[in-house]
């Protein structure tokens, strides 16, 4: 629920973040476009206005193509009226152009179509002009009569040339002059209002003869000439009509020309004008673009703002309701944590509860065995012994459950024998396999005398978990461990089978077998009894170890568990001191003096009579302080100590040694003690070695021999064969006959001292754990430790190992008080089974 609400509010945030992304990027296009739109408005406003000024360049074309057709009829010259056809066709051409330009106006298009049509028409009324014009100065009808009364008279060409008169006539015609106004400036041209051009008006002078004849010369010539007066009358006078009709035409088209010519400046006028108005708008768009950018920039900030306030207050919502859930979680987490606390506490006083009469019925199951009773008494205890066996089975199973819930299950990694554990487990099941006439066997292919890394407590509860659900579940036949040790390259990998004939699974439960307090069959659980979390504890440690727990099964025909687990080389058991034996003790050792303290009874004895074979006589004490005294009244040569004893340890006493007595004699601790770092710390203490327990008595001779600086010869001899394997015990005498030289006396005292020092301990040990003081629990295991190695008792020694550890105030395998008696009971268990092996070896 908590993921899922995490999650939600990631999609939220995520949501916020794009909403404001969203409206941030909005406001940007939208300022960009409203940008663009006025950066081109205000470009066009900025630049200079070519249509108005085009138009102001037609009115003044117009005017000058007037003016050349006006200086034509006067002047008849040709140039005139090819200028007045240049200027004709320039003003077409930029009429053309002016259309084609930005004018988007169809209503300005209309009048410059207007004003072409309008030029053209002007055009044909002007050329007309042109031709009346010059057919009025073509018609000369007085010039005409002259010349033909030239013919008659050469003296009557004199008298009528001398009656010609001639006079200068003065022409004045207008000519348009556009006013240059003062510039404005750049806002004026942009924005002000566009005033119309003003033009002048400037006189031109044009002169002209005309000839006329004085008609009172005509009246005195000869009399020849008066049969000409009507004729010549006649002429002047339809000289006279055709001027005054051509004058007429002429009056008529300057009016035409003047009317067409107001129509276009009107129409450019009012071109303009629109113009003016297009700039107007154009203007008031770029102020409604601006206008509109800043209203939708503002929409938009508003809107983002509006969603950012939102998003917050959603955030933050969320936010709230994610602490209150997770301080749920907490409560819930701390109440359930509580209640498997509960559940823990009840299971372990429950157990405790049932383990101590436990103990007690199958302790005193196990002394009515060794009285004599008769057969139904016999029988009554077997039942007895077997229930509480069963009942203990039980109580393992959920202590074994309720840690690995729990999560306080440690696997702790150390090297062992595989081949040795193997052996051990059938050893132990081998009884139960007897009782019911089972053909038990074990068999191992691999590696031999070499060390594994794993953990051997665990594994040896997986296989023993194993190999008694097989005897269980079968009747008749065969139950058989086999193991291999495969290699592949630099990795290991230990495969165990536990195969039997019994009942079988069918193959529709075979899924089910590994689950907890589950059993394939429901019959099994009432006839075989059980937890049902056998199996689903072993594939769960199997699991732990890095392994793996499978099944085949039959129904009828047995099954197979197979057990896959990758394991690690450790050291090779090639230890040569256990390889050698003592050619000769030197002469040399026998004249040093040599001072122990060993408050252990079992150690000491042992290493009394290693040191009395040897011919040396050392000094013992039970504790540092005593060692102390004695280095202040004598020397000594070199000092072998302990390191946890009473009243001063072996670390005490050699800082002691150092400090105070100032002596650099070779200090050798004797300690069961594995950690590198407690083996670190004795020799940064002052210690010259350690040797750890149990030793050979070979390994303490080559110690002693050098750090006295004395040379040792050994004898290379063949491995001593273990009594364990070959008598199927839970001890190991191999090392004790070393020590011994096989003396049986001298055997007997040492395991008389075992088994005495043992029990006392064992009493030690629960009255330890009663009075909850687990420094001395500690203590007295450290103790008991190194003769429970050198009788090579490895499954009890397991288990002192994790008591050992409570001398650090470490984490043990043992949670508890209920675990920890619970394993206080299986020491004494294995205990008391190694105490009859040894009474019976010694009868």
């Amino acid at each position: 629920m908590v993921k899922s609400k995490d999650q939600h509010i990631r999609l939220k945030v995520i949501a916020g973040y794009l909403v404001l992304l969203i409206a941030i990027v909005s406001a940007g296009l939208i300022g960009q476009s409203s940008y663009e739109r006025l950066m081109h408005s205000v470009s066009l406003l900025s630049k200079p206005d070519a249509e108005i000024s085009r138009m102001n360049h037609l009115l003044t074309d117009l005017s000058e193509a007037e003016n050349h057709i006006r200086v034509y009829s006067l002047t008849k010259k040709d140039q005139y009226l090819n200028l007045f056809g240049e200027k004709v066709e320039s003003i077409k051409n930029e009429l053309d152009s002016l259309r084609l330009s930005n004018i988007k106006n169809t209503h300005s298009i209309q009048m410059i179509d207007s004003m072409i049509y309008l030029i053209g028409v002007r055009s044909k009324k002007l050329n007309e002009f042109a031709k009346i014009k010059k057919a009025k100065e073509g018609i000369n009808y007085t010039e005409q009569a002259l010349k033909e009364l030239s013919d008659a008279s050469q003296y009557s060409r004199t008298q009528f040339e001398s009656s010609i008169t001639k006079r200068t006539i003065v022409d004045t015609i207008k000519k348009i002059k556009k006013k240059i106004d003062k510039p404005k400036s750049f806002l004026g041209i942009r924005f002000g209002k566009t005033k119309e051009s003003k033009y002048e008006v400037v006189d031109r002078v044009i002169e002209r003869q005309e000839v006329g004849i004085d008609s009172s010369y005509i009246l005195k010539q000869d009399s020849l000439f008066n049969s000409f007066k009507e004729e010549l009358e006649s002429s002047r006078k339809k000289e006279r009509q055709t001027r005054e009709r051509l004058m007429h035409e002429e009056l008529k088209l300057v009016d035409e020309n003047s009317i067409i010519l107001q129509k276009v400046k009107k129409l450019l006028n009012e071109l303009e004008k629109q113009q003016i108005r297009d700039i107007n708008k154009e203007v008031a768009q770029t102020e409604e673009i601006a206008q509109d950018s800043i209203v939708m920039i503002t929409i938009v900030i508003i809107i983002g703002f509006i969603f950012g306030v939102l998003f917050i207050l959603f955030t933050l919502l969320d936010l709230s309701k994610s602490d209150y859930l997770k301080r749920q979680l907490m409560l819930a987490k701390a109440k359930a944590e509580k209640l498997a606390k509960v559940k823990e506490e009840f299971l372990a006083s429950m157990t405790h509860e049932i383990r101590t009469p436990l103990n007690a019925l199958i302790g005193f199951s196990r002394q009515l065995e060794k009285t004599e009773m008769n057969a139904e008494q016999t029988k009554y205890v077997e039942v007895i012994e077997n229930s509480s066996n069963h009942l203990l089975g039980l109580v393992n199973d959920i202590l074994d459950f309720a840690k690995i819930e729990a999560g306080k299950l440690v696997i702790e990694a150390r090297n062992f024998e595989p081949k040795k554990l193997i052996h051990e487990v059938y050893y132990l099941l081998s009884d139960s396999a007897q009782k019911k006439n089972l053909d038990f066997s074990w068999e191992y292919e691999g590696e031999e005398k070499h060390f594994f890394v794993s953990d051997p407590f665990r594994l040896k509860q997986i296989l023993l978990n194993l190999g008694s659900n097989a005897i269980k579940f079968t009747e008749k036949g065969s139950v058989k461990i086999k193991a291999v040790m495969e290699s592949e390259g630099a990795k290991y990998k230990l495969k165990v089978r536990l195969i039997d004939t019994g009942i079988g699974i069918s193959s529709d439960k075979l899924e089910h077998v590994f689950e907890d307090f589950s059993q394939a069959e429901s019959f099994s659980a009432r006839k075989y009894g059980g937890t049902g979390l056998g199996l689903s504890i072993s594939r769960r440690l199997a699991r732990m170890l890095g392994g793996d727990l499978t099944v085949n099964s039959e129904l009828d025909k047995g099954s197979e568990f197979c057990l896959d687990l990758p394991i690690e080389m450790g050291e090779v058991i090639t230890d040569e001191s256990v390889l050698k034996q003592i050619s000769k003790v030197p002469e040399m050792l026998k004249l040093k003096k040599i001072l122990i303290a060993e408050d252990d009874e079992y150690s000491s004895l042992l290493m009394r009579t290693v040191f009395k074979g040897w011919g040396l006589e050392p000094t013992f004490v039970n504790n540092g302080l005593k060692a102390l005294e004695c280095l202040k009244e004598s020397a000594y040569d070199i000092l072998l100590t302990d390191i946890h004893m009473p009243e001063m340890g072996g670390v005490e006493l050699s800082r002691n040694i150092r400090n105070d007595l100032k002596s650099d004699m070779p200090i050798i601790a004797l300690t069961a003690n594995v950690r590198q770092v407690d083996l670190d710390k004795y020799i940064k203490e002052g210690m010259s070695a350690y040797l750890l327990k149990p030793f050979d008595e070979s390994v303490l001779l080559e110690i002693l021999c050098e750090q006295l600086n004395i040379d040792l010869e050994m004898n290379e001899i063949e491995e001593v064969p273990s009594t364990k394997e070959a008598q199927h015990l839970l001890f190991d005498l191999s090392e004790i006959e070393k020590f011994t030289a096989s003396d049986p006396i001298l055997i007997d005292q040492v395991l008389s001292s075992f088994v005495r020092i043992a029990k006392e301990s064992l009493l030690l040990l629960k009255k330890a754990s009663e009075e909850e003081n687990y420094i001395q629990l500690g203590e007295v295991a450290h103790r008991m430790l190194s003769s429970y190695r050198q009788l090579k008792i490895d499954s009890a020694s397991e288990i002192l190992l994790e008591l050992e550890k409570m001398i650090h105030q470490e984490d043990t395998n043992y949670s508890n008080i209920d675990e920890l008696n619970a394993a206080i009971a299986q020491l004494e268990e294995i205990s008391n089974e190694v105490f009859d092996q040894i009474n019976e070896l010694k009868n």
